[in-house]
C-alpha cells in the first residue's frame, strides 16, 4: 500500500480529499490491507449490514471508516436511549465499528472532517443497500488511547461504559473496558426507535418541603445498594439542615449513633453505589414532577470551584486556581443544572458534575470544559422528554458559547437554548463581525433594567477584583436579527446553523464610572417582536438564580469547609448538602414570589407555633401567609424590618432558618419530656395585652 506524500497540515488545505463508498472489489481489498496492517485492533469480520469509506485524495488513500451491526445490549446505552425489555429496532442503531486516519498523516481537523462526511450520508447509503436508514450511530473508545476529542467535535456524546465482555469473546474471559460514544443522526431519533415518554405527575413547588418531611421526600429511597444506607442518608440531611452551616457532629449534638453511621456512608469504597448520582436520584425524579407542573421551565447550567486547600491529604483532589504565591489551589469543580421556573422560583437540582481538574490536562485543549456544557445540554433534554407539555429552556453564560453545542441542541430538537455570546464570529470575507454588525443596525426597541447593587470584591484565587456597583435603573436599546453560524467560518460550504442575536446596550456609561451594560445573546427561540426580545432577555436574567445557590452552598452550607480524606467522599457529603442549600434558597425565594401562599406550604406544625411566639414577643401578628412566616423567621437571623430595608437576603435567611430549627427542638424536647405541656404555651397565655387584631407598625 503505497505511502501517502505531501498531506497538507490542515485539511482545507489536503487536494482533492474526498470520501469514497467502498462498494468495488479494488476498494474492498484496499479497505481491508488498510485496517489489516495499520488499524491498531486490526482486521474483523462483522456479520449483517455495514457500510465503509475510503478518505481518498490526490496525495493517495489518507484512512477509512467501517460501520457495520450495533451491540445487542449495551446498559449505559439503552439506558441513555431509554429502551426497556422487549424488543426494540435494534437495527436502526449503526456501530463504528473501524475508524482509522494512517499514522503517516497528520492534517489537523481531518478525523473530524471524515466524521461529519460518512454521518452526512450514511443513512441514504444504508437506505440505497438495505431499504433503512439508521437513526443513531455508537462507538467504542479505548479512554487509555485517545481522548475522544474528535468525536466530540462532530457532535458525539459519552454516554457510559462497556461491562468488559466482547461480543465475540470466551464466557468468563473479560476485554478492556472502553467508553460508549453515541451520535443522533436525525432530531426525531428517540421516536424512531420506539421510546415511549414516561408520564410524569406534577408537583407544587413547595410540597413535601416542610422541616419534618423534607428530607424524606427528597432522599427516600436513594438507590444506594441498601435499605439501611438509604435510610441513613435521610436522617443525615435531616440533621445537617437543621444546622447547615455547622459540621455535622456538631449538627447532630453528639449523637455518637447517628455520626458513626453518617460516617460509615460516607466512607464506603469508591466502586460502592453510594455515588452522587445515586444520592441525587430521588431530588432529581422530585425536580421533574415540579417542573412538569410548570408551563415553561429554566434549565439553567454553570460551574463553580470548591476550594479545599486547607485539606491537602485529601486525596484525588485537583487544581482549581492558583494562590497568591502562584501554586495550585487544591479543589473540586462542580458543574450544575438548577430547574427554574417561570416566576423565578427554583424547583431543584438536575444534574451535579464533580472533576478534578489536572494541570497538563487544562492547558492542552477545550475538551474538558466543552464536554460538561455538552453533557449537560444532553441530560436536559433527557429531563425534557418526559415532560412534552413543559416548554424547556436551556440557559448558559458565556463558556457555553460553541458551535457543538447549538449543534447538539438542533440533534436533540426538545428544547431551546439562551446562551450569551462571547466569540465574535466573521460573517464572511468583507462582511462586517458578528458583534459589529448588530451593533451597527438601529435600535427596534428601548426598556428598563433593574441592575441590582453587587458589593465589591477584592482579587482572590484567580479571580479579579470588582468594585462595588450601587443598583440603578439602565435604559437600554434593544436590537435583535437572525444570523448564520457556519462550523468552520472560512467556507460558506461548511455546516450551518440558524440563530437569533439579541442584543442590550446601556448607551452611556454610568456616573460611578462602571462598565455599560451590555448582553449578546445567542437563542433558537424566534424573536418577531418586542415582547418576544423581552421574554428571552427575562429568561437570561434568571441564570443569576444559580449563582445565588451557589453562594448558599458555601456561605450558608460550608460546603468548602468539609473535613474528608477522598475526593469521593467529599463530592457524596456536597451532594447532600447542595439539595439542603436548594431547600433553603427556594424557600428565600418563594417568600418573596408567593407570599399570600398558606405558612403550612414550607412549615412544619411545630415551626408555625414556635413563629407564632416570636411575632407575639416582637409585638406583630401571628404568621398567617408564607410571606409573613419568612418575615418572621427572617428576625431571627437579624432582619430589623424597618421601612426603608429591602427585602431579606439570603445570609439572614439560612441563619434564621438554623436559630428557628433550634427553637423548635426545645419546644419538641418539652413535648417529650412532659406530654401535652406545649398546649399551654399560647401566645395569649403570656400577652394578654395584645389584642388579636394588632398590627405592627
Amino acid at each position: 500500500m503505497p505511502l501517502p506524500a505531501g498531506v497538507a497540515d490542515r485539511v482545507d488545505r489536503v487536494e482533492g480529499l474526498h470520501l469514497c463508498r467502498v462498494s468495488e472489489d479494488r476498494h474492498h481489498r484496499i479497505w481491508n490491507e488498510l485496517m489489516a496492517r495499520e488499524h491498531p485492533a486490526g482486521s474483523v469480520f462483522h456479520a449483517g449490514a455495514q457500510v465503509r469509506y475510503l478518505i481518498g485524495s490526490h496525495h493517495g488513500w489518507l484512512g477509512g471508516l467501517g460501520f457495520s451491526s450495533s451491540a445487542h445490549a449495551l446498559k449505559a446505552r439503552d439506558q441513555w436511549i431509554g429502551w426497556d425489555a422487549g424488543h426494540p429496532p435494534r437495527h436502526l442503531v449503526v456501530n463504528l465499528s473501524r475508524f482509522l486516519i494512517r499514522p503517516e498523516v497528520h492534517c489537523r481537523n481531518l478525523a473530524s472532517w471524515a466524521l461529519g462526511r460518512a454521518l452526512d450520508r450514511l443513512r441514504d447509503d444504508f437506505m440505497a443497500h438495505y431499504g433503512y436508514r439508521p437513526v443513531l450511530a455508537e462507538t467504542f473508545v479505548n479512554p487509555e488511547q485517545y481522548t475522544g476529542h474528535s468525536l466530540l467535535a462532530a457532535g458525539w456524546t459519552r454516554v457510559g461504559e462497556t461491562a468488559g465482555r466482547g461480543r465475540f469473546s470466551q464466557p468468563g474471559a473479560s476485554v478492556p473496558v472502553r467508553d460508549i460514544w453515541c451520535r443522533p443522526l436525525v432530531p426525531e431519533w428517540r421516536d424512531a426507535l420506539g421510546v415511549q415518554p414516561r408520564v410524569v405527575a406534577g408537583r407544587d413547588c413547595g410540597e413535601g418541603l416542610d422541616r419534618q418531611h423534607w428530607a424524606g421526600n427528597e432522599f427516600g429511597g436513594a438507590p444506594l445498594g441498601d435499605r439501611r444506607l438509604s435510610r441513613r442518608v435521610v436522617k443525615s440531611a435531616h440533621l445537617m439542615a437543621e444546622s447547615p452551616g455547622a459540621s455535622f457532629a456538631a449538627a447532630a449534638q453528639g449523637d455518637a449513633a447517628a455520626i458513626a453511621g453518617h460516617c460509615r456512608m460516607l466512607e464506603q469504597p469508591p466502586e460502592s453505589p453510594v455515588t452522587a448520582e445515586n444520592l441525587l436520584a430521588v431530588h432529581r425524579g422530585r425536580t421533574q414532577e415540579r417542573m412538569a407542573a410548570q408551563s415553561t421551565v429554566l434549565l439553567v447550567q454553570d460551574g463553580t470551584d470548591l476550594n479545599f486547600a486547607t485539606h491537602p491529604k485529601c486525596r484525588g483532589l485537583g487544581i482549581v486556581g492558583k494562590n497568591r504565591n502562584g501554586e495550585g489551589t487544591l479543589g473540586l469543580h462542580l458543574h450544575s443544572t438548577l430547574a427554574v421556573a417561570g416566576n423565578g422560583i427554583p424547583l431543584g437540582l438536575t444534574r451535579l458534575e464533580f472533576d478534578a481538574p489536572q494541570p497538563a490536562a487544562a492547558g492542552t485543549s477545550g475538551e474538558g470544559k466543552s464536554g460538561r456544557w455538552l453533557r449537560g445540554l444532553e441530560d436536559a433534554s433527557r429531563m425534557a422528554r418526559d415532560i412534552p407539555e413543559v416548554q424547556c429552556i436551556s440557559v448558559m453564560d458565556r463558556e457555553a458559547d460553541m458551535y457543538g453545542l447549538f449543534e447538539l441542541r438542533e440533534q436533540l430538537g426538545n428544547l431551546d437554548l439562551v446562551v450569551r455570546a462571547k466569540h465574535d464570529r466573521s460573517l464572511g470575507a468583507g462582511s462586517p463581525s458578528l458583534f459589529e454588525n448588530i451593533r451597527r443596525a438601529p435600535v427596534q426597541a428601548r426598556l428598563e433594567i433593574e441592575v441590582e447593587r453587587s458589593s465589591a470584591r477584592r482579587a482572590a484565587r484567580g479571580q479579579k477584583a470588582k468594585p462595588l456597583r450601587e443598583a440603578r435603573l439602565v435604559q437600554a436599546g434593544l436590537r435583535w436579527q437572525r444570523v448564520t453560524l457556519y462550523r468552520n467560518p472560512a467556507s460558506k460550504r461548511s455546516p450551518s446553523l440558524e440563530l437569533t442575536l439579541l442584543h442590550v446596550h446601556e448607551p452611556t456609561a454610568p456616573a460611578d464610572g462602571s462598565d455599560p451594560l451590555e448582553w449578546l445573546l445567542l437563542t433558537s427561540l424566534p424573536v418577531a417582536n418586542r415582547d418576544d426580545a423581552v421574554r428571552i432577555l427575562d429568561c437570561y436574567r434568571l441564570r443569576w438564580r444559580i449563582e445565588d445557590w451557589h453562594r448558599v452552598l458555601k456561605s450558608g452550607c460550608r460546603a468548602e469547609l468539609l473535613n474528608l480524606e477522598a475526593a469521593e467522599r467529599l463530592e457524596r457529603a456536597v451532594t447532600i448538602k447542595a439539595v439542603i442549600a436548594w431547600r433553603l434558597f427556594a424557600m428565600a425565594v418563594m417568600g418573596r414570589e408567593t407570599p399570600e401562599l398558606p405558612p403550612e406550604v414550607l412549615f412544619s406544625g411545630t415551626e408555625i407555633r414556635v413563629l407564632e411566639h416570636v411575632a407575639r414577643d416582637r409585638g406583630r401578628p401571628p404568621p398567617d401567609s408564607l410571606g409573613s412566616a419568612m418575615l418572621t423567621m427572617a428576625m431571627l437571623g437579624g432582619y430589623m424590618n424597618r421601612s426603608r430595608d429591602g427585602p431579606p437576603g439570603y445570609k439572614i435567611i439560612w441563619t434564621g432558618h438554623a436559630t428557628l430549627g433550634s427553637y423548635c427542638q426545645a419546644y419538641e424536647m418539652m413535648e417529650r419530656l412532659a406530654p401535652g405541656i406545649t398546649s399551654g404555651l399560647t401566645p395569649e397565655r403570656f400577652y394578654p395585652e395584645l389584642r388579636p387584631d394588632r398590627t405592627c407598625g
